[in-house]
């Protein structure tokens, strides 16, 4: 009973979502700056959760709750890290064309 609990219990979910969280954060360390940015601090507060999962003993509902809430915030990082940095500049940082006077 042990065994099938270590390998189809909440510590394997747990696991895995730390798995994937390592890797985005390896990857946001990679990527340039308006994207890194976004990208890490949304991975601390990840990260935050994922260190509630990981130490305290909660009841089924709450890690359903943050389970559920890791895969979606760890997907969003996903899809911000395979965005292009343009995406993310403000418009008062593009150069605008100068008018010139008649």
């Amino acid at each position: 009973m042990d065994i099938l609990r270590l390998i189809f219990g909440w510590n394997w979910r747990v696991r895995r979502l730390r798995k994937h969280w390592d890797r985005a954060r390896e990857k946001a360390l990679r990527k340039e700056n308006p994207i890194r940015k976004m990208a890490l601090e949304k991975l601390d507060v990840l990260e935050n959760n994922l260190r509630i999962l990981e130490e305290q003993k909660l009841n089924r509902m709450t890690k359903a709750r943050l389970t559920k809430e890791l895969q979606i915030g760890i997907a969003e990082v996903k899809a911000l890290l395979k965005s292009r940095p343009e995406e993310f500049q403000s418009p008062y940082q593009k150069v605008q064309p100068v008018q010139q006077k008649k």
